[in-house]
């Protein structure tokens, strides 16, 4: 099988949101009837239960406004949803291109906008983009619930450690009247899941890999980021820091010292290093260099863009892995 390429992944997302907005399409015109005499009979709103609380959010969505600006923005855009307003990040902080990159220039395209950096919170910000529904994870909206729910409904969603990015696209799907655009990117990337799986089983049965995070501090391994769900879903064998953060549940670390011995095992590796100094500076550290899967060119990169995300993310994640594979 080849290496999807770029244009596979902008032909994909296209289709996803192309079918998001067939669905909110359909959905709008399906507001007469039975269905509008039971939303009256409900106030008109569709009423969740989410990590906080239950929520009633508006039967018609004009504006969203997301906080975290990882996986709530993702599932946001991929659902097709209103989006107006979102956190952006500080500049530096990446270097790679955002998987969410295309589908956020056509969301600002449509009048969509930075609101302030990220983890850098400002309500008034948001209060003037007059959101009639806020999508965030709960570390993020919990200290401010009440501020901003006086602005409009507050979605809270989970993270990595919580809840998966398909339980969270489904219950703002269900929150939202998008649940089968939801139900249909989780199959598109099941599918996918299937397509790679399939592609390199000899590879992936017989190859340990690794989702390892290097910087002037060290190495780590983290099993919950999307990343490492992304290689478990295709049947990845991995390494023996990858298996004991998997088995513990917990991530991994390791000193700069440790490098080569702690890894050593891995015939294959996805880097995940930020910005362009630190790769440098990873690429001209001699126990890198030592490394099987690095001397033999069992490397790809990512970044910190695919430790967290909904279905873009995760299809983004899916060709990284596939790029992997096909190095052997």
């Amino acid at each position: 099988m080849s290496r999807t390429s770029a244009d596979h992944r902008t032909t994909r997302l296209l289709t996803a949101l192309a079918a998001s907005a067939a669905t909110i399409a359909l959905l709008a015109g399906c507001t007469s009837g039975a269905a509008a005499d039971a939303d009256a009979a409900d106030g008109a709103g569709r009423t969740v239960d989410t990590i906080l609380d239950e929520v009633t959010v508006p039967e018609q969505i004009d504006a969203v406004v997301v906080i975290e600006g990882r996986r709530d923005l993702d599932i946001a855009l991929a659902l097709g949803l209103p989006v107006v307003g979102f956190p952006i990040e500080e500049e530096g902080a990446l270097e790679l291109e955002s998987p969410l990159a295309d589908a956020r220039a056509e969301a600002e395209a449509n009048g969509a906008t930075g609101l302030f950096i990220a983890d850098e919170i400002n309500i008034e910000a948001i209060a003037e983009a007059a959101p009639s529904l806020i999508i965030s994870r709960s570390d993020d909206v919990e200290p401010i619930f009440d501020e901003l729910s006086a602005i409009a409904p507050v979605l809270a969603i989970g993270e990595q450690d919580v809840s998966t990015w398909q339980d969270d696209l489904l219950l703002v799907g269900e929150a939202t009247g998008t649940t089968a655009t939801a139900e249909a990117l989780i199959a598109e990337y099941e599918a996918r899941v299937a397509e790679v799986s399939a592609g390199y089983a000899d590879v992936i049965a017989s190859k340990l890999v690794v989702p390892l995070g290097t910087d002037a501090e060290g190495s780590q391994v983290r099993p919950n980021r999307l990343l490492s769900t992304v290689l478990q879903d295709v049947g990845a064998q991995p390494s023996a820091a990858f298996a004991e953060s998997i088995e513990t549940g917990e991530g991994v670390e390791f000193g700069p010292e440790a490098l080569l011995d702690a890894h050593k095992d891995a015939d294959g590796i996805v880097a995940l290093v930020n910005v362009a100094d630190e790769w440098a500076a990873t690429q001209a550290n001699p126990l890198w260099t030592q490394l099987p899967a690095v001397a033999a060119g069992h490397v790809v990169r990512s970044d910190k863009s695919t430790h967290e995300g909904g279905p873009i993310t995760a299809m983004h994640a899916l060709d990284v892995v596939e790029a992997l594979y096909a190095t052997f």
